[in-house]
């Protein structure tokens, strides 16, 4: 079907002399066409919707649940979006590699997890007062989130050319980050007047974004697919077909776990970072919205840098810049508690973004076959579970282990600023992983 991958024509024209692994990047990389750039707007749209969405849930829904319980229960909570991650990417890349209709095989699941992912957010601050229906929630929402957001990732592969995909990827990532911006920038202030306002707005977003993907999609005309290109070269489907990959492709393995170390150290700066300003220094709900403005910004400049030095400089050479930048930037946390400091979350907030942008672009470039790129999808989502998990536990934990530990900032923070030390040892421990990709 046209919709689940590019015409052999496309990617032997766009192809480079490089790959995206690679140290360097062709110099040549094709200017696109306005039919082109057009095309690739409407396709980066939904990123705004489904990250104002996801951004609003996971940063202010733990505010409702730290009203009821502590951090580690808020971290659980929060954290049980790992599980779903585990299950639900592999499942809907491999269903939608795999389905026919008239829209393809991502198309439907898209749709399917959006209907999900606005009834979740509709009935999310209705279940504020219990643990239970606000994890019942949010399970729905998670649902709904993965099942959208992994064939949604699989049309990249499908549908952009190799030569344009650093750049397309970054394109994403800005209204991605401008989502994140305008959740974090309006989500406590939203809260603040109306506590269903904020989740009503990212209802709305995902409804009219995924509306205008639909109809792109419904009269994109980049050749034609096919249908033996729908054959599957692998007998394996679902897990058993991911796990085949994990196996046979030691790089993939390496960019696996890498992948869920920098997804674990933004999980846990995202879950408590609302309440490290609120409860640990003491900020208003909107001053922290304030402070985290400041991270919006940092990442919507990030994002299309990080594509365009990507596709000129190579991926994993951008990373290993960002990593370090990221890693280090989180130093100021641990020895002072004034918000002055909140001028080096730009340089902080611009590597986490090439850290969040970069990394489905490096396995695109592994993946062995155009046909497995929904697995490989669900690879990068399962990836992304197991970081969130554990980013979101380790931090949780660690703040309240450290909340009356009279070393450095922890006790001030009342142990909120342990969050910095966990994602530093997260990124840190990625080094080796992001090397053994090559």
């Amino acid at each position: 079907m046209a919709l689940n991958g590019a015409t052999e024509q496309a990617n032997n024209e766009s192809a480079g002399p490089s790959t995206p692994g690679g140290s360097t990047g062709s110099p040549e990389h094709g200017a696109l066409s306005w039919p082109e750039r057009r095309f690739q707007f409407s396709l980066a749209l939904p990123a705004f919707g489904i990250a104002l969405a996801y951004t609003l849930v996971s940063t202010y829904a733990p505010v409702l649940i730290n009203e009821l319980s502590g951090p580690a229960i808020t971290g659980l909570v929060i954290g049980g979006e790992g599980v779903f991650a585990l299950l639900i990417p592999m499942l809907a890349g491999d269903r939608s590699d795999k389905l026919e209709t008239r829209l393809g095989g991502r198309v439907p699941l898209i749709l399917g997890g959006g209907v999900l992912a606005v009834i979740a957010l509709i009935l999310l601050p209705l279940a504020a007062g219990s643990i239970v229906l606000l994890a019942a929630a949010l399970a729905v929402f998670f649902v709904g989130y993965f099942t959208y957001y992994t064939p949604y990732y699989a049309l990249y592969p499908d549908l952009v050319p190799y030569r344009a995909r650093g750049r397309s990827l970054g394109f994403q990532g800005t209204l991605r980050s401008a989502g994140m911006l305008t959740g974090l920038g309006s989500g406590g202030y939203l809260l603040s007047l109306w506590q269903p306002l904020p989740f009503t707005v990212g209802a709305v977003a995902i409804t009219v974004f995924t509306a205008g993907l639909y109809f792109a999609i419904r009269s994109h005309h980049w050749g034609r697919q096919d249908r033996q290109d729908k054959q599957r070269s692998g007998t394996h489907s679902g897990f058993r077909a991911g796990m085949s990959l994990l196996q046979r492709d030691r790089r993939i393995r390496a960019w696996f776990f890498g992948n869920a170390c920098w997804e674990g150290a933004v999980a846990a700066l995202r879950t408590f970072a609302v309440l490290y300003f609120t409860v640990g220094l003491g900020l208003s709900l909107r001053g922290a919205s304030s402070v985290l403005v400041v991270v919006g910004i940092g990442a919507i400049l990030a994002a299309p840098a990080a594509g365009k030095l990507a596709d000129k400089h190579g991926h994993r050479r951008v990373m290993r810049l960002g990593l370090w930048i990221f890693a280090l930037g989180l130093a100021p946390a641990l020895i002072t508690t004034s918000t002055a400091f909140a001028i080096a979350i730009v340089p902080v907030a611009f590597a986490a973004v090439v850290l969040m942008t970069l990394p489905y672009a490096l396995l695109m470039g592994l993946l062995p076959e155009r046909q497995e790129h929904g697995v490989g999808a669900g690879l990068f989502g399962m990836s992304r579970g197991i970081g969130v998990l554990s980013g979101a536990l380790l931090a949780g934990f660690a703040t309240d282990l450290m909340e009356n530990v009279s070393v450095l900032t922890f006790e001030e923070t009342q142990g909120y600023s342990a969050i910095f030390v966990v994602a530093a040892v997260l990124l840190l421990a990625s080094r080796p992983l992001l090397r053994r990709t090559a």
